[in-house]
């Protein structure tokens, strides 16, 4: 068929946790009071919302083929224009990543137009959090400049649509560029300009004075560091200096202060020693009111300073040097989760250009607030509801208690008994990064996960509440695995397939591993029947062949029905996905070779001729009591890529996202057995998505 799919009005929001990745920088306009914007590293922008206290996304209109947009290297601002903002977008600069682009929007990030570059950007690499790379002249507003980190220095006159290499200026790994806006009257090219590169032999800092046609070193600037971030104020460039790019690695730094007018430099680091200086903000009201953030400071933890003189003297915010105890106080109460993190890789705090008490850093797992600088001690808030910037790497609903749990990214396993909150209880499995999770279909409090360090597994009996780290694992094993382990209906069979060694099962929750039998391969996914407890499933998408266990996991036999074959760098868009209340009924999807559906344990296989392209699909409540169960799917359905629900057991189709709900690159997806319509999607670096149908 070549009608359009049709489409239904669904409402999506987060599944809320708060924060959980690295916001790279945080950008005020001058001009508007609350007029805020946030760039992380993988999860796109966001602005902030005065009226709710909340962040909003804004690039959530990407979708999985232009996803490495999602890697937000710069966001500039036009002080002479409160609706204008640009994006400098792309995650990587390797031999395969595709090129970036800057995005540009005349109504505050609310609609796009991409300007897709020549060159790579790598939002998601080391120097991430340096800058502003992307810079609007101040006072001529069609004038952008752009620095990239491997291609050097790019200038735009018709407003970032199209963009010349400033080719007088000679180093290619630029960490920010700077206007200083008193060079020049407002309608004319600014004429000084200041770059700051990835060099430690003291030519860091360079400066133009005739609108970036000549370029010189400054002269006077240290040595064995580079200049990370700057700030223009009262005839001063102030400049924070490390010896790496960031967020890791800083073992020196300093803080300096330039005199435009004669060259002078002048040293006014708060404290030395081996770490760096990345984050600082001069206070648009205030000259003399100045910030700095350490970086690399991991022990006892990273240091705001803050001085009211000019840098004479400095006050420390976050803790008391003497003694090390935390002196400001930490208000996680938004996302309890957040307490047991330390702030780290502040590469970036600004005070509020329209309040001095104001300020704002960011971390690697979100962003503080403060409306108290002046007080002491100072109260910081976790300030990130509606950022949410997780890694689900695989998701699960059960039938009955939690209605999500969660394998994240970095910070572990999640336990949600309501979607609109923060988990009180935090973290339910603090292991770092968790690959996967799976619960028992008949007894849906027992679930298991993986991740990444000795012993790789875990089990639970209530629900993901509490964890019972596994006794032993598989000889060999390196990692937990992606989708690697599968839990049996009854919860008396685990079998897992974890990095570095074979498949194998356990019928002792994990206190001992016995290899499973039939030459099944490792490192494939690994899928529970929901009904039949000796009954597992292995898909593998390189060579299109499944793989099934009729004896509990003791051992495979390979199926003699032949799937489209996927490269190997492809073979995420390959799985075997079984439903609920129904044994043997399990769904194949293909990436672009399509979707196939099986009744018999995959002894045969039927080609879903709707579905073009399959990448991920769920199962939720039927429609109808008795009915074949609500199916989700990521895929493209008639020509069109995007979410779709079918009621007919997968003969017709129902997309319900729309072009601006495309969250960049989605994992996947999963229905909730207890409601009609409810869906959930993981999306890289946007956390968990649930959507519903829009009541009318």
């Amino acid at each position: 068929s070549n009608a359009m799919a049709a489409s239904e009005p669904y409402t999506w929001k987060n599944v809320v946790i708060g924060g959980g990745g690295y916001v790279t920088g945080i950008i005020y306009h001058p001009n508007q009071s609350g007029l805020v914007y946030a760039r992380t590293d993988i999860g796109g922008a966001y602005r902030w919302d005065s009226a709710t206290s909340q962040w909003i996304p804004i690039t959530d209109m990407l979708n999985r083929n232009n996803s490495d947009y999602m890697g937000i290297l710069s966001i500039a601002i036009d002080p002479n224009d409160v609706n204008r903002v640009y994006m400098l977008c792309g995650k990587y600069t390797q031999s395969w990543a595709g090129t970036g682009a800057v995005l540009a929007s005349t109504d505050k990030g609310a609609t796009w137009t991409i300007y897709p570059l020549s060159v790579k950007i790598g939002g998601n690499e080391d120097g991430r959090g340096l800058g502003e790379r992307l810079q609007v002249d101040p006072n001529l507003g069609s004038i952008l400049f752009m620095g990239t980190t491997r291609d050097g220095l790019w200038k735009s006159t018709d407003r970032g649509a199209t963009w010349v290499r400033v080719t007088s200026f000679t180093p290619t790994n630029i960490n920010f560029v700077i206007f200083d806006k008193s060079s020049s009257s407002l309608g004319q090219a600014t004429k000084r300009i200041f770059v700051g590169v990835n060099d430690t032999s003291g030519q860091s800092l360079w400066r133009s004075d005739d609108g970036g046609n000549t370029w010189k070193v400054v002269a006077g600037q240290p040595t064995g560091v580079m200049a990370m971030k700057a700030e223009i104020a009262s005839g001063y460039l102030y400049v924070t200096f490390a010896n790496s790019p960031g967020p890791n690695n800083a073992t020196a730094g300093s803080v300096w202060r330039y005199t435009i007018s004669n060259g002078e430099w002048k040293d006014i680091s708060p404290a030395k020693g081996s770490y760096g200086y990345c984050g600082i903000s001069v206070d648009p009201r205030n000259p003399n009111h100045i910030l700095v953030a350490t970086l690399d400071l991991w022990w006892p933890r990273d240091q705001i300073w803050r001085t009211t003189d000019g840098g004479s003297t400095w006050t420390p915010l976050l803790w008391n040097p003497s003694n090390n105890a935390v002196i400001a106080k930490f208000d996680t109460s938004s996302a309890p989760w957040a307490a047991i993190r330390n702030p780290h890789w502040i590469t970036d705090i600004k005070i509020d250009p329209f309040n001095s008490n104001k300020a704002m850093f960011v971390t690697g797992y979100g962003i503080w607030a403060c409306d108290n600088l002046s007080a002491s001690p100072t109260t910081w808030y976790f300030r990130n509801k509606g950022l949410e910037e997780m890694v689900p790497i695989e998701i699960v609903s059960p039938p009955s208690g939690a209605l999500l749990l969660s394998a994240m990214g970095d910070q572990g396993v999640f336990r949600h008994d309501s979607l609109d909150a923060s988990p009180s209880m935090g973290v339910a499995l603090d292991v770092g990064t968790a690959g996967s999770i799976d619960y028992a279909e008949s007894i849906p409090s027992k679930i298991v996960a993986t991740y990444y360090s000795a012993p790789y597994g875990a089990y639970s009996t209530d629900g993901g509440k509490t964890w019972t780290k596994f006794a032993s694992y598989p000889a060999g094993t390196t990692g937990g695995g992606t989708r690697a382990i599968a839990i049996s209906a009854d919860g008396n069979r685990i079998v897992w397939a974890p990095n570095g060694a074979p498949m194998s099962y356990s019928t002792n929750n994990g206190s001992s591993w016995t290899t499973c039998g039939g030459g099944v391969p490792s490192g494939l996914s690994v899928e529970a029947d929901k009904v039949n407890s000796n009954k597992f499933y292995a898909y593998d998408p390189v060579n299109g062949k499944l793989w099934v266990s009729t004896n509990g996991g003791v051992s495979f036999t390979q199926m003699s029905t032949s799937y489209p074959t996927l490269p190997s760098w492809q073979a995420y868009n390959g799985s075997v996905n079984a439903v609920f209340g129904r044994e043997g009924d399990i769904w194949i999807t293909c990436g672009a070779g399509g979707l196939y559906h099986s009744t018999n344990s995959g002894a045969s296989a039927t080609k879903v001729n709707s579905v073009q392209e399959a990448y991920s699909i769920g199962f939720g409540k039927a429609k109808t009591s008795g009915g074949y169960p609500a199916i989700y799917l990521h895929g493209i359905v008639n020509g069109v890529l995007g979410i779709f629900r079918s009621d007919d057991g997968g003969s017709t189709w129902t997309r319900i996202n729309d072009d601006n709900h495309q969250f960049g690159w989605i994992h996947m997806i999963r229905g909730d057995q207890r409601t009609y319509g409810l869906c959930y999607v993981s999306a890289e670096g946007r956390g968990v998505i649930y959507g519903l149908p829009t009541p009318t």
